[in-house]
């Protein structure tokens, strides 16, 4: 359903964008009342999240220049949250973890983009347009790290946070022996880089685009591809391409 609606979107968009983007283009540059424009913004997607921010060069009444960078976290589709059914050994219910999960994947994402807008632009109206972006993303590949429960000789249970390894995976992969996630303060100090390049495109829906106060929201596609395989599950098959649906809110000021 959700596809199949984005779909509808860009279907719409192309065959509807270059008559109107050229009528605009038509106007004169003192008919542009603001140059730039400058925000922050994030939201989700089906995969993780993402935040913004974001500096952009107005050209024309249609054509907005965008240079950004975009912080966020891309899942594997496959994780599923577990716990083993009893007590935690420190009190209160066990936590939730990833089963079989190895790695966390995080992006930085610099990226050029442009807005075209399909309505004629003023300050009180809602703005209907579409954006697309490309640019460099670079993958930061965090271990995943979990509460592994160890016993001594008079079977005193003792938690050591650990990341996988073929020496504890009989323990890592029993949830018997998980006493939940170790937090996201571990695995900072050890990320993997892994190059790679994305793509972005989606629907822009903006509330007075020549208002001094920005505010606008974004729905779209993005696909990651990175230059090797992100070892992100230990049992699932492992990709260097994400592909996901996102929606963002921005806010910001132009002048």
């Amino acid at each position: 359903m959700i596809k199949g609606f984005f779909i509808i979107l860009l279907i719409f968009i192309s065959s509807t964008s270059f008559g109107q983007i050229s009528n605009a283009n038509k106007w004169t540059d003192v008919e542009i009342p603001l140059r730039n424009e400058l925000f922050v913004g994030g939201g989700i997607s089906t995969r993780g999240f993402q935040v913004r921010v974001a500096y952009g060069r107005i050209k024309t009444p249609v054509r907005t220049m965008n240079f950004f960078v975009d912080f966020g976290e891309i899942k594997n589709p496959k994780e599923k949250q577990q716990t083993y059914d009893g007590l935690s050994i420190i009190g209160g219910a066990p936590k939730a973890f990833i089963y079989g999960k190895r790695n966390n994947l995080f992006f930085t994402r610099f990226g050029y983009g442009e807005k075209y807008y399909l309505s004629l632009k003023n300050r009180r109206a809602v703005s209907l347009g579409f954006v697309y972006s490309a640019g460099f993303s670079l993958g930061m590949i965090r271990p995943y790290y979990l509460d592994l429960i160890y016993r001594d000789n008079l079977n005193r249970p003792n938690i050591v946070a650990e990341k996988y390894s073929e020496t504890n995976m009989l323990k890592f992969l029993n949830p018997q022996e998980v006493d939940g996630p170790s937090g996201s303060n571990y695995g900072w100090d050890e990320l993997d880089l892994a190059p790679g390049l994305f793509l972005k495109a989606g629907l822009l829906i903006d509330w007075g685009a020549f208002d001094t106060i920005l505010k606008d929201i974004e729905l779209g596609f993005a696909a990651d591809f990175y230059f090797r395989e992100i070892p992100m599950m230990i049992f699932e098959e492992n990709t260097p391409v994400f592909v996901n649906l996102y929606i963002n809110i921005h806010l910001g000021h132009r002048w």
